[in-house]
């Protein structure tokens, strides 16, 4: 469903969206020669009619005085050949015509006709005309509140207002309501002017943008001369400014070239794109669904307010959080590297001690075979004794010696042999309780070694570990110190993000109020009204196709540029 409000209101925003665009047309035609350009594809913008007519496209170059005063008029003319005629039918009321692209020729007839001998292709010409202009330009200055001619600011310095006046001198009556009414075509005007920084500082615009590239200032000014009087609409309900006003404090004062674009094609442009301002039926429903819609969003702002609010307090436990993780971080990187450090001496101490097992290990097979020796000697010490004693016995082994020395004192009983044998078996006992000793001691020492060697190999998994732990740690400390100081970004962003709500909520209300509210407060049983006078300027402006003639047979669209002189500085 069509929205016939919103297109009406979008023709502001086209409008203003095209100012993006201008700063490249101040650039060109600063850097243009003291005559206009040839026209070219980028001096019009080429767009089909599809209506299968030849299409005129027209720029008039306005060379003006530093004061908006006219001193010369060039007007280039881009003559599409959309349907590859050889011959074009054209009017012009140009004089000093010339071709300059091409040498196709042309013959002039009465009624200002004039015939181009195209042979198919596109014609580009231009030349001059005294007549007066559509819409005017006038450049007004004043310094430290006194008006002054731009002759007597040149070099200086203060408080300097530059203010570009338009008036619309191109209307139509038309009947609205049996009613006449004048409606003006709906130029946009769009002014461009260069401040360099050196001169200029502290510069605004009444309504516009400004862009600083560091070295200069881009001030793009906009302005709708009679198109709040075509729309019968008053100031306090929609304000189309008419003029545009430049202040800043200048040194030295001197100012390049300004640049003025006049068009109606955004107007058309507008309209086409929101399919005209028709649609009136549903019209008064649409405007309580744009008051809805507004106090849906107001509401939504609010609640986005309310929650960054509760996002800041919750920013602030998790900066309290961070800084209690942070502590906790500290410490264990301080017990990581205590871990690292005993690891480090485990691992000393392990090896040490597996160094000197393993030299004790070496002398067990040395130790066990001279006590096996001993041991043999002993015995046969022992056999040769009862022998000499004339005991008849088996040959004492260390594994039966306590059994056949038990049988002798058994058998000699309180005889000298007896006693003999019972002292032969003492030594032997106690050296046999030495002898399983050490066998168990070289026994411990293997077993020492080898669990010395697991043990260091332990160890220097747990140093590896250790360091591992250490370095993690290490690592984890220093993220959470990071976004320990993060956080006051954190705690700033947000804040900044509640304050912006806040911003977008109060002018959502102050939209609703200034804007919506009045439109519909204004328009409220009348809005036919205003639909008619759109449909009026719409139409106005579709007929105004050109300042220096145009065929009833051709599509057209025309544009006017203004370029005042610079003021210049005498020092």
């Amino acid at each position: 469903m069509k929205k016939p409000v919103v297109k009406a209101l979008s023709i502001t925003l086209c409008a203003i969206l095209a100012l993006g665009g201008l700063g490249g047309t101040v650039y060109a035609m600063n850097a243009a020669e003291e005559n206009a350009p040839a026209p070219t594809k980028i001096a019009a913008r080429a767009v089909s009619s599809g209506s299968g007519k030849n299409r005129k496209d027209e720029t008039v170059y306005v060379l003006a005085r530093a004061d908006g005063s006219v001193d010369k008029i060039i007007v280039s003319d881009w003559v599409q050949n959309t349907r590859g005629d050889d011959a074009i039918d054209d009017v012009t009321r140009l004089t000093g015509i010339e071709n300059v692209k091409g040498d196709e020729t042309f013959t002039l007839g009465g009624d200002n006709a004039c015939v181009w001998d195209a042979r198919g292709n596109d014609i580009y010409y231009q030349g001059s005309l005294e007549e007066e202009l559509p819409v005017s330009v006038a450049v007004s200055y004043t310094l430290d509140g006194q008006p002054a001619a731009p002759e007597e600011l040149a070099g200086k310095s203060g408080k300097v207002t530059i203010r570009f006046d338009y008036t619309n001198s191109q209307y139509e009556t038309v009947d609205i309501n049996g009613k006449q009414e004048k409606i003006y075509v709906p130029f946009a005007m769009l002014t461009g002017v260069l401040l360099d920084n050196d001169v200029f500082s502290n510069v605004s615009v009444s309504n516009g943008k400004i862009v600083n590239d560091g070295d200069r200032t881009i001030v793009a000014g906009l302005a709708f001369p009679g198109l709040q009087d075509s729309l019968g609409l008053d100031q306090g309900t929609l304000d189309l400014p008419g003029f545009v006003e430049i202040t800043a404090d200048a040194e030295d004062f001197a100012l390049e070239t300004t640049v003025t674009l006049a068009a109606n094609g955004l107007f058309n442009d507008a309209a086409d794109e929101a399919g005209g301002f028709d649609g009136l039926d549903d019209l008064d429903s649409k405007l309580e669904e744009l008051t809805d819609a507004m106090g849906q969003l107001m509401d939504g702002s609010s609640r986005l307010y309310d929650g960054l609010c509760a996002l800041l307090d919750s920013s602030n436990e998790l900066v309290a959080g961070i800084g209690r993780l942070t502590a906790g971080a500290a410490q264990l990187t301080q017990g990581a590297d205590s871990l690292s450090d005993g690891a480090a001496q485990l691992q000393t101490g392990s090896a040490a001690l597996s160094q000197g097992l393993d030299a004790l290990a070496q002398q067990n097979a040395a130790l066990t075979g001279g006590a096996a020796q001993v041991f043999q000697t002993l015995l046969g010490s022992t056999n040769a004794q009862l022998a000499a004693a004339g005991v008849q016995a088996p040959e004492l082994t260390a594994q039966n010696y306590a059994q056949v020395l038990d049988g002798v004192i058994a058998s000699a009983g309180d005889s000298p042999a007896g006693q003999q044998a019972a002292v032969l078996k003492a030594s032997l006992d106690s050296y046999n309780g030495f002898y399983q000793g050490l066998q168990s001691y070289t026994a411990g020492v293997a077993q020492a070694q080898a669990g010395a060697g697991t043990l260091t190999q332990g160890a220097a998994a747990l140093k590896n570990g250790a360091d591992s732990l250490s370095a993690g740690a290490g690592t984890l400390y220093n993220g959470i110190l990071t976004m320990q100081n993060s956080a006051p970004a954190l705690i700033d962003g947000v804040t900044r993000l509640r304050d912006g709500a806040m911003e977008l909520s109060d002018g959502l209300k102050e939209f609703d109020e200034q804007g919506v509210q009045k439109l519909v407060d204004a328009f409220d049983g009348d809005l036919g009204a205003l639909m008619d006078r759109l449909d009026a300027v719409k139409a106005v402006s579709e007929r105004y196709t050109s300042f220096s003639g145009i065929s009833p047979n051709m599509d057209g669209q025309v544009k006017f540029i203004w370029r005042t002189e610079s003021v210049e500085s005498q020092n």
